[in-house]
Formats: structure tokens, sequence, C-alpha cells
């Protein structure tokens, strides 16, 4: 199960907010049981290191944050690291997410850490259902998959999310790109036939 957090100051719009924690412990309460579900939350926030104790308390399985939020006195690699550790510290997955507009290749030194064991590739700008789906992604996961092949001889291990404008056309596309973890909303929420037949479209 994938949830996004927006508190509409990362992204500075008032559409831009969504729950919190406590909207997450009650998902992890009314799956009780469910131990093989795994929760992902995907973060869009200001200073999103103050959330992590938070979530880890309300039953988060992965942290996934956005690589453009990791800004402060030292460059976003340092930050990036650091954030992973203090993640990772707290018993929870750690993940890290992209924009469109930014270059697959600005994580690699962050997966080369092993602290990571997920790239969210966003094939839309975050914060708003709906939107089309961006073709640059596509490449995106290309050139993932060859970067994360070769790391696996040490032990690497890392995941491909795609996330955005996923549907029954972009699915085939991003799987054959190498995606391992397809992330939709719009067109399973807004289906004319309802869910299950969304889910059966996608697959």
């Amino acid at each position: 199960m994938h949830v996004d957090v927006f508190d509409g100051v990362y992204l500075d719009s008032p559409h831009a907010l969504t729950f919190g924690p406590q909207m997450i412990k009650c998902i992890r309460k009314r799956f009780a049981g469910k131990n093989d579900l795994t929760l992902d939350v995907h973060l869009c926030v200001d200073r999103p290191q103050r959330f992590t104790q938070s979530l880890a308390d309300a039953g988060a399985s992965r942290v996934i944050f956005m690589w453009e939020a990791m800004v402060d006195d030292n460059d976003s690699l340092v930050s990036a690291i650091a954030f992973a550790k203090q993640i990772n510290s707290m018993k929870m997955k750690c993940g890290i997410s992209i924009n469109p507009d930014t270059p697959i290749s600005s994580i690699y030194p962050l997966i080369d850490t092993g602290l990571v064991d997920l790239v969210d590739v966003l094939a839309v700008e975050p914060g708003f259902g709906g939107q089309q789906f961006n073709e640059v992604a596509i490449q995106k996961i290309i050139m993932l998959r060859k970067y994360i092949d070769l790391l696996r001889s040490r032990g690497i291990n890392v995941k491909i999310l795609i996330d955005g404008g996923i549907n029954k056309h972009t699915s085939p596309l991003v799987k054959d790109a190498g995606a391992d973890i397809l992330v939709a909303g719009t067109s399973l929420f807004r289906h004319p036939l309802g869910f299950e037949e969304a889910v059966k479209e996608i697959l």
C-alpha cells in the first residue's frame, strides 16, 4: 500500500494537503494481522526528517523521501545519506523518489551506499492525481535497471517503483522497461467498471 503524505508546504499549494502519521496508524490498525502488508509512506513535506519517529511509531514499513527535499547547509547527498541512516535505524526500509526533471544519475551515489532498497521514479509532477504520464520515466527506468543490475554482485538489491499516470496503456511500457512495482491511483479509483476491473487491466 502506497500512501502519499503532503503538507502543503513542500508543494506550496492548498490542494497538496493530505494526511499524516495518525492516518498511517489507523491503516496499520485496520490491517492488523496482515503481516505481509507493506505500508510505504511517500513523504513530500518540508523538513521530512521531523517525521521519522512518528512514522515508525505509526507502523510504516518504508519511508520514501524526495531527493529534491534534501537541501540544507550540506550538499544533497550528505543530507540524503544521513536521513536514510536515520530511517534504517528505526527498523524501517528506505526509498528515494525523484521528480520527472531530475536526472536519474543524480541518485546513483546514494544507491551505491546500500541504504535504500527502492527508487520511486515519478512519471508525473508530485502532488496531484490525474496527470498525464511523462514518457521520460521510461528511459529513466531503463537506465536505472541497467545500473541496479550491475550492483547485485555487491549484494545491493534495489527495486524500481513507477508512480503516476499508470493505466492499461502505460503499465506494459514500464514493465517492459524494467519496473518492479507499479503505483496507480486515478486509473483504479475512477475506473468506470470498478476497482477490480481496473486492477486486471493494469496486471
